[in-house]
């Protein structure tokens, strides 16, 4: 899924940001199985410094590789285009 330990992070925020809203901050958290056991320690770790407000930092091993992963402009606009395709053969 190309995730970094800051899209974790992110990810978290958000959640917690709409359980304000939506149950007056109650959040569960349930880690499953399935992912690197290289790489989760530290997702891992970030989710854990969002919920708790801590400034320590475990820095992502794998970020810059992830990054060079991610799609670009042309991978946008390819699925932009595709997605506009489909969009117009099934009439919407």
């Amino acid at each position: 899924m190309l995730a970094t330990a800051e899209t974790f992070r992110l990810m978290t925020r958000g959640v917690l940001r709409a359980a304000e809203d939506l149950c007056a901050g109650q959040v569960v958290l349930v880690h499953e199985g399935g992912y690197s056991e290289v790489h989760v320690p530290f997702c891992g770790h970030a989710v854990l410094e969002e919920m708790s407000g801590s400034a320590i930092r475990a820095p992502d091993p794998l970020a810059a590789t992830l990054a060079a992963r991610q799609p670009d402009a042309r991978f946008d606009a390819f699925a932009g285009a595709w997605i506009d395709d489909l969009a117009r053969q099934f009439g919407a």
